[in-house]
């Protein structure tokens, strides 16, 4: 497995930007620039011998500061939402910014600037995120690292520290398409989900909550199905969303890396299994791809459901529900998750 970088580009503030390439013998290959450690590109092989490029990207990297999908971002400092943009830890109530509705949505780590090394070969990206920011307290010290095995397995880690009482949910938000970023909808893809409960959303997308059973509902992916097979369907929870905007709750034992899902494209013979420490995870349609101004790499704005998303992380709004998994991380503590993203061919 070989590591390779080059100059990326300068950001609006001056930072200088690299684009690290991993590559294994097999020829699967995956770029990531520092800014956002977000993922570009992820060529996997196919069924046609070659190799195809199933990750939805940006052209620039001013797209990237601009874009407003989140396209291949690492998410933080909490992932998915924040109900009211606020929360109390231990008696003091923080306030961060509303960026969606009234609600916080993901945080800012997608816009910072990382310092990437190759240590071991893997790539490692570092940055801290100041006391305040977003409004959340403690200094936090983030290391994210990329793998790529001989397996053909893109393999994240997260890892972060705090020097003050915090609240943690970190994810990435790559859009994948099995049948090529550029191909058009990704409804014919098939997926499974090792999920059998989801937590119920509201108007907002903010867990009501009530976790429910997915069986004999559209929620219900615990069979491979085609992820647009029930989409439009005549569900609450759906027409809501404009599709699948839900967290998933794993069957899984809590801490260990396990199954979470299994996509495969007939057109390809690309499958994709995502495994995942997280106890949960976010299934997203890109229900509103098609409302970014930013176009994509294929030229033009990505349309709606042309790629999903597989965002292991903690429950949404987990502050409003102390019944949830708990996201607090204090001095003294690592916070550390991984999530795998296993591709074969057929």
């Amino acid at each position: 497995m070989s590591i390779t970088n080059k100059h990326y580009g300068r950001t609006s503030t001056g930072e200088e930007i690299y684009q690290y390439t991993l590559e294994n013998a097999n020829g699967m290959r995956v770029d990531i620039i520092e800014y956002g450690c977000a993922i570009t590109n992820l060529w996997v092989p196919d069924n046609s011998g070659g190799l195809r490029d199933v990750v939805l990207g940006y052209n620039t990297l001013e797209d990237y500061e601009n874009g407003t999908s989140s396209l291949g971002a690492f998410i933080g400092r909490y992932a998915n939402r924040i109900e009211r943009s606020q929360f109390t830890l231990d008696g003091k109530t923080y306030h961060l910014e509303p960026n969606d509705g009234p609600n916080h949505l993901h945080g800012t780590f997608q816009h910072m600037a990382y310092k990437g090394s190759i240590v071991d070969g893997s790539l490692l990206l570092k940055a801290t995120s100041p006391d305040g920011d977003d409004g959340f307290p403690g200094n936090m010290d983030i290391t994210v690292k990329y793998t790529l095995t001989e397996k053909n397995a893109l393999v994240m880690e997260y890892t972060a520290t705090t020097d003050a009482p915090t609240l943690i949910n970190l994810t990435n938000h790559s859009y994948f398409n099995l049948e090529g970023h550029a191909s058009g909808s990704m409804l014919d893809c098939t997926l499974r989900l090792n999920a059998s409960t989801f937590t119920e959303g509201n108007a907002e997308t903010c867990p009501t909550g009530r976790i429910l059973p997915v069986a004999n509902t559209p929620m219900d992916f615990t069979a491979a199905k085609p992820i647009g097979r029930d989409i439009r369907a005549d569900y609450t929870q759906l027409k809501l969303c404009q599709g699948y905007d839900h967290n998933f709750i794993l069957d899984k034992e809590p801490g260990a890396l396990g199954l979470a899902a299994v996509a495969h494209s007939d057109k390809t013979g690309i499958t994709m299994t995502a495994y995942t420490t997280q106890p949960a995870m976010q299934l997203y349609t890109g229900n509103f791809l098609d409302k970014d101004t930013r176009p994509g790499k294929s030229g033009g704005i990505y349309a709606q459901y042309q790629g999903f998303c597989l965002e292991t992380q903690h429950y949404p709004c987990t502050p409003s529900h102390p019944e949830f998994p708990s996201v607090t991380l204090r001095p003294g503590e690592v916070y550390h998750e991984t999530t795998s993203y296993q591709f074969a061919v057929e």
